[in-house]
């Protein structure tokens, strides 16, 4: 019985250490670091969360937070179009991002001495994208034709939508983060570059890894990669008692 439960303890202990601590850092520049310790396999996922998403938008420029997630694989200067993708292909790795309403997030899998891989290409894209007008018109283009097979084709999708659009009478998670058609139809490259410059900061990003990984090496790269970040001005965003209001109203109705 003793040897049983020696066994589960030293297994729960195993598991425990495996799982790793959570440690939080801020860089001088505003960008907050999450490091989540996981030594199970010798891999780590690496990930950028901005603070913006459809919820932050407004009438005539809805859907620019997911058109610029699609933008953001167009490439800068220093790693041109398609260079990302091919340089975390070649490591060995995996990528992908999503946008919300409250978050757009970009993240990469790959074997932990990669790191710096995706540390460096992130912090590239962080602040030194390219937003050629030509790739805008092509990316938007795809943005409605996804918007038109997920949504508009698709009965249940297009019921859901007008629902939220209508329980949210006056909160903005009436928008959809895809976007009404009409603003993306009359969307203008300027104001994917106006988005881009005021929420893509590194005083508006959280990064997050998790792996094998050492946290006070993940640190001093970031501090490498992202310290040199200049942040932008972000104005804090007003308390609404009207999207209380129309929480209320949601929850009555269900």
């Amino acid at each position: 019985m003793r040897g049983l439960l020696a066994l589960v303890l030293s297994l729960c202990s195993a598991a425990a250490l495996a799982a790793g601590a959570v440690h939080e850092y801020q860089l001088d520049n505003g960008l907050k670091l999450i490091v989540k310790e996981d030594h199970r396999a010798p891999v780590m996922v690496s990930q950028v969360w901005y603070k913006v998403g459809s919820s932050y938008e407004h009438d005539g420029i809805t859907g620019v937070s997911h058109v610029l997630e699609h933008m953001m694989f167009k490439g800068t200067s220093a790693h041109p179009a398609g260079e990302f993708s091919r340089i975390i292909a070649e490591n060995g790795g995996s990528e992908n991002a999503f946008t919300s309403r409250d978050y757009t997030a970009y993240f990469q899998t790959m074997e932990k001495s990669r790191l710096p891989v995706s540390f460096e290409l992130e912090a590239d894209r962080m602040r030194n994208l390219v937003i050629p007008e030509q790739e805008f018109l092509k990316e938007v283009q795809v943005v409605m034709e996804e918007r038109r097979m997920r949504t508009e084709d698709n009965p249940q999708s297009l019921t859901y939508e007008q629902f939220n659009a209508t329980a949210y009478v006056n909160s903005p998670y009436r928008i959809p983060v895809i976007g009404w058609m009409d603003d993306l139809e009359s969307m203008h490259v300027e104001d994917l570059k106006s988005w881009y410059r005021k929420w893509y900061a590194p005083n508006n990003a959280t990064v997050v890894v998790v792996g094998d990984v050492d946290p006070d090496q993940v640190y001093a790269l970031a501090k490498k990669y992202f310290g040199p970040l200049k942040p932008s001005e972000i104005e804090p965003a007003k308390p609404s008692r009207k999207a209380e209001k129309s929480l209320c109203i949601l929850q009555s109705i269900l």
